[in-house]
């Protein structure tokens, strides 16, 4: 993979992860899914959205909603900061989608 290709691939994860976390999460949701698991599982399928639209449906989307899932859970849980909990998200993105 050359270094054009590397960088339009991150340039798609990164649009993909700032549609799915930040544009698609209503103030509902992200102050919601801290107590409520219905909405931090909605949080992760709207999360997942952008990536199915780009990549489409295969087992890496899976693992992408199965790890978005622990992790937001980890920083409802206090267990994580943001900082953390955004690394973490771009990083399994990109192990994936590199």
């Amino acid at each position: 993979m050359g270094q054009y290709e590397i960088l339009h691939s991150l340039v798609k994860i990164i649009f993909c992860h700032l549609v799915g976390d930040y544009v698609l999460q209503s103030d509902y949701l992200a102050k919601g899914k801290v107590h409520d698991m219905y909405l931090l599982l909605v949080h992760c399928v709207l999360y997942c959205l952008p990536f199915y639209l780009v990549y489409g449906f295969t087992i890496k989307l899976a693992v992408l909603f199965i790890m978005h899932v622990i992790i937001d859970l980890l920083k409802c849980m206090n267990k994580i900061d943001i900082v953390k909990d955004q690394a973490c998200h771009y990083a399994i993105a990109i192990l994936l989608y590199i």
